[in-house]
């Protein structure tokens, strides 16, 4: 069940993908993102969520934590990963990152267009996208 779940995931971001680049030039897989994931939840039910978001030039997101990792695709822009210990991660229009589970992140958008993104998480259906993080 997660594998057939985690294959229609990874096929509809791979079309959205595919909707904004031109074709590869050489046969076979064109991968976005191969990476070992993070345990994935195991349950008799699992929600599949796929959502897009636009962040706009400047913005600075809330600090939060994502019980489940989503896997993020950037169509336009580059959207910067705070981690709150002070890492940033940075991911251009066109590639794919998984963020981190139980850590504390922010997103921000330090460029002049607008960040467009598509999220894909797998999550039982009673747990949210993601926890606002504790006040220190």
């Amino acid at each position: 069940m997660k594998s057939l779940v985690l294959v229609c995931a990874f096929t509809c971001i791979a079309s959205a993908a595919q909707a904004q680049q031109p074709a590869p030039p050489s046969p076979g897989p064109n991968f976005l993102l191969k990476q070992i994931a993070p345990t994935l939840p195991t349950k008799e039910q699992l929600e599949v969520r796929v959502r897009t978001s636009t962040i706009q030039p400047g913005a600075v997101g809330q600090w939060h934590t994502h019980p489940t990792p989503p896997i993020v695709y950037v169509m336009e822009g580059t959207l910067s990963v705070e981690r709150k210990e002070g890492e940033t991660v940075h991911t251009q229009a066109g590639q794919a990152v998984i963020e981190p589970v139980n850590t504390v992140i922010r997103a921000t958008n330090k460029g002049q267009t607008p960040v467009k993104l598509v999220i894909f998480q797998v999550s039982p259906p009673e747990v949210p996208e993601s926890h606002p993080a504790p006040s220190q």
